[in-house]
């Protein structure tokens, strides 16, 4: 399945229980974003099959895209802002990261939930394969968050450091500071490049 959410529809289905409007949402919201907003290769016809189904029980998919990629707060923008200009491309451009520090979001007035989906910020470069954004935590330790264009496995480079996800996003975490963090995912994307 391309989401966990369409297995528990498929269950829901079997046990011949309502899908409300309510559930319905939570169940759109977790295909959609486990797809990439339907762009990802596990997309396929049976999740636009359920999202009909899951759409005809009261989804709404453009609230549900609006609520979740058209409502940033001031301060998740301006931390977006910092986060591109800290753009590396390796690799002959094909494998990029950008990062943020404490101090970033102390500056921006944002949270680390705010860093949800800016990964792929740096996959509107045509030639970028694979991406990572190093967020470093108030522990000092650095979330890691990996996508792939295909051509890199991410998850078995994230599972490599105890982390998981699928072959094209994927997370983990890694000890401090943060040039270590990026010289350790690098070499890893290297292999696959």
């Amino acid at each position: 399945a391309a989401a966990t959410a369409l297995i528990v529809l498929d269950f829901l289905k079997y046990a011949t229980w309502p899908i409300t409007e309510k559930i319905a949402q939570a169940l759109f919201v977790a295909v959609a974003t486990d797809t990439g907003w339907f762009q990802f290769s596990n997309t396929d016809a049976r999740t636009f099959r359920s999202c009909a189904d899951l759409i005809d029980a009261g989804a709404n998919p453009a609230q549900i895209y609006h609520d979740l990629y058209q409502n940033f707060s001031p301060a998740r923008f301006k931390l977006m802002a910092v986060m591109l200009n800290t753009l590396e491309l390796h690799c002959d451009g094909r494998y990029a990261t950008q990062h943020l520090s404490q101090q970033d979001f102390e500056q921006a007035g944002a949270t680390h939930s705010g860093t949800e989906n800016l990964i792929d910020e740096c996959r509107r470069i045509g030639t970028v394969e694979a991406a990572a954004l190093f967020v470093e935590l108030k522990d000092g330790r650095i979330r890691c968050s990996l996508r792939s264009r295909g051509a890199v496995d991410v998850r078995k480079i994230a599972q490599k450091f105890g982390g998981g996800g699928h072959k094209m996003a994927a997370g983990t975490y890694l000890p401090g500071p943060l040039e270590n963090a990026k010289e350790l995912i690098k070499t890893e994307v290297k292999k696959f490049l």
